[in-house]
């Protein structure tokens, strides 16, 4: 019970503490914001790019791909290969596929009718294919007395889709909140407690030290909960990203997650003598993390032997997973692999943790 008393009160003490409620809370907020005005001027102007092969090349086909490309707010580029157009799908360089089947003039006018062939990317969001069934429902109009004789098959491209801007940031801003108000938050802590001399008198009393830190940890998980629900929750209305994995697999991820981050601020709380001291040493560790583990940018666009190198650090295989998790709705099981790298941190931070920390 005794724990429970003290994460309370650490608890009421963040409340009260403006500051440090501004940093934990309002500071990731804000940078949600600004990534997401970033988004909207990226983004919100961009066309729907249609790659179109025309194997009829007849009159009908000619006038499809021509009422398709009047449209508003879409692009035709023609393409020859469908290999490489599939592929400019997969890379998002593509929405849509518009594959035209050869003599589809010959087979209409023959009452053969004739089917159209549109994929769609995952990251589409369908107003190219609403427009189609509406150019072939009116070329069907065009045939006096015909019955309607043209069809639309609608193909969905898994892994396609351009690049969305809120869903890559979301989770890993809300990773790196958490991350950093936990890094540096504890090592401040720390700090500050070992100024005051609270740390030798906790060392002294009855009361085993053991339990004052499982508090200091109970607040912070707590803590980070909060944050998640409160990033996660503006971004999905600021950045149009949508939460659609399990509330209790998010939770659960943040959990292990924030567990990595306290052992490193207790490291970094063991070196630091003041607590100006344990913020620029926390900043010095959450910085890089958050630069080179895909928060701001892919990992991919870093050169090769960084990129590979990065994929080992512990933020990395975190925000990974989130984003299959809380975007993609993915069972924890589905991310093996990088719940086992996670794990080989908490295990080495926490090793680390004993190790270094000195109530002196």
């Amino acid at each position: 019970m005794l724990v429970l008393h003290l994460t309370a009160a650490n608890l009421k003490m963040t409340v009260r503490n403006r500051q440090a409620l501004f940093w934990a809370l309002a500071f990731p907020m804000l940078f949600v914001g600004f990534f997401a005005l970033v988004g909207s001027f990226a983004g919100g102007s961009s066309a729907e790019r249609i790659g179109a092969m025309d194997n009829a090349q007849d009159d009908l086909s000619r006038r499809v791909i021509d009422a398709l490309g009047a449209a508003d707010g879409l692009e035709i580029h023609p393409r020859a290969d469908e290999g490489a157009a599939r592929a400019e799908m997969a890379d998002g360089e593509l929405d849509y596929l518009l594959i035209i089947p050869p003599g589809m003039g010959a087979a209409v006018a023959d009452g053969a009718g004739a089917e159209v062939l549109f994929a769609q990317s995952e990251g589409a969001d369908g107003a190219a294919v609403a427009e189609l069934g509406r150019v072939l429902a009116l070329e069907d109009l065009r045939m006096a007395g015909a019955a309607p004789t043209l069809s639309l098959t609608v193909e969905t491209v898994e892994g396609g889709g351009g690049f969305d801007f809120g869903a890559y940031m979301l989770p890993g801003l809300a990773l790196w909140g958490i991350m950093s108000n936990s890094i540096i938050g504890v090592a401040v802590a720390l700090a500050n407690y070992r100024e005051k001399k609270i740390l030798r008198r906790i060392k002294a009393s009855p009361m085993r030290a053991r339990t004052f830190f499982a508090a200091q940890i109970l607040s912070f998980m707590a803590i980070s909960l909060v944050q998640a629900a409160l990033i996660l929750g503006f971004g999905s209305l600021a950045m149009g990203a949508r939460i659609s994995g399990g509330l209790l697999a998010i939770g659960a991820m943040i959990l292990v997650c924030n567990v990595a981050f306290l052992n490193l601020g207790f490291i970094v709380g063991a070196f630091a003598k003041t607590a100006s001291a344990a913020s620029g040493l926390g900043n010095l560790v959450v910085l890089p993390l958050a630069m080179f583990s895909g928060v701001f940018f892919p990992t991919e666009l870093m050169p090769a032997f960084v990129g590979e190198t990065t994929r080992w650090l512990p933020l990395h295989p975190m925000v990974e997973a989130l984003r299959g998790i809380a975007l993609g709705a993915e069972p924890l099981t589905a991310f093996g692999g990088e719940l086992a790298l996670i794990a080989g941190w908490i295990a080495l931070t926490a090793v680390a943790a004993v190790r270094v920390f000195r109530f002196e």
